[in-house]
């Protein structure tokens, strides 16, 4: 009897503390899902190390991973190919009565954590540009977004950089209402554009085909004017995604640097009326409607752009590094 006890309460332990994974993982912000599949993985290492089937966190990790529509970049899609091959042999070997050679423990293990190697490369490289062009002290940086753009950021931004910042955000566009200002960035001959679209789309119910054709419009047009385009991530969803990762996926596609989602995230945590922002001092908060940026808020964007610019243009693009080259010169 007591035994079977212990066993009860370890089941129970267990399955606590694996709702409790599962719940959190769910609600694993995009940058964050492909570090939350390594943990399932080494639970799921643990477990073999120890004896067990170790099936479980297989499946409960291709299974989040279908649930939350991340962007499927073809590392991700080889990870979800290999965690349906080792969950099928796991379970293969439970059905039969029997365990599994060695071999075949060690060989799923190897497949596992190359297939979660390439997918965390894959997905590193992804939100990052190989370009590399020469800065011209005279072109402005655009940015062109909604109203999270319209309130401000780029105000900070231009007390940051070298260049011109222009501030084309405007209150409650969607992608398509941002084609009619192309002609205004042309005008404009940008050497990058901060696009920051697509959260309106969704709220409007456009769809992603609509959200996708707009967005590669306004990036290829960028693109002929000699300019760089940086997308800023949009959240639509808490646990799934209902674009499927969409500036992901065109980052990859159209070698753009991307600021994650994880900033705008923020402005909701760290908001005044939802966890933890709601138990914390007001002048921690990074937004006072739980949506759009405060001073604080505005900074943060603002420094993430900011680190976006200086990797595709190098230090130079920041006012500070100008000033002390002046200083130096005039001494």
């Amino acid at each position: 009897m007591k035994k079977r006890g212990r066993s009860s309460i370890r089941a129970i332990l267990a399955a606590v503390f694996f709702g409790g994974f599962a719940g959190v993982s769910l609600l694993t912000f995009p940058a964050g899902v492909v570090p939350m599949a390594a943990a399932w993985l080494a639970l799921h290492s643990l477990l073999v190390w120890r004896g067990k089937p170790g099936w479980v966190p297989l499946l409960a990790c291709l299974a989040i991973l279908l649930i939350k529509r991340t962007a499927w970049l073809p590392g991700v899609l080889l990870l979800l190919l290999a965690l349906g091959i080792a969950a099928g042999l796991r379970l293969a070997g439970r059905r039969q009565g029997r365990s599994l050679p060695t071999s075949v423990h060690r060989a799923t293990l190897a497949l596992l954590w190359f297939a979660w190697l390439i997918a965390a490369i894959d997905s590193w490289a992804a939100v990052r540009t190989s370009r590399r062009p020469v800065l011209d002290p005279h072109r402005p940086v655009v940015c062109l977004g909604d109203s999270l753009t319209a309130y401000g950021y780029p105000d900070e931004l231009a007390g940051r950089l070298a260049v011109p910042v222009v501030n084309m955000g405007r209150d409650g566009i969607s992608t398509t209402d941002s084609l009619e200002l192309l002609p205004a960035i042309r005008e404009l001959h940008p050497q990058a554009v901060i696009v920051e679209l697509g959260g309106h789309d969704y709220l409007r119910n456009h769809g992603e085909e609509t959200c996708r054709r707009n967005l590669t419009r306004i990036i290829e047009e960028c693109r002929s004017l000699g300019a760089e385009v940086v997308l800023v991530e949009v959240p639509r969803g808490i646990v799934t995604d209902p674009f499927g990762g969409l500036e992901r996926r065109l980052a990859r596609q159209h070698d753009l640097a991307l600021v994650s989602d994880t900033t705008l995230r923020w402005f909701v945590l760290f908001g005044p009326y939802a966890p933890p922002g709601m138990w914390l001092p007001r002048e921690w908060h990074l937004s006072d409607d739980g949506l759009h940026p405060n001073a604080r808020g505005n900074e943060l964007l603002a420094r993430r752009v900011n680190d976006a610019l200086v990797a595709i243009f190098g230090p130079q693009i920041e006012r500070h590094l100008h000033a002390s080259v002046n200083e130096r010169f005039e001494q």
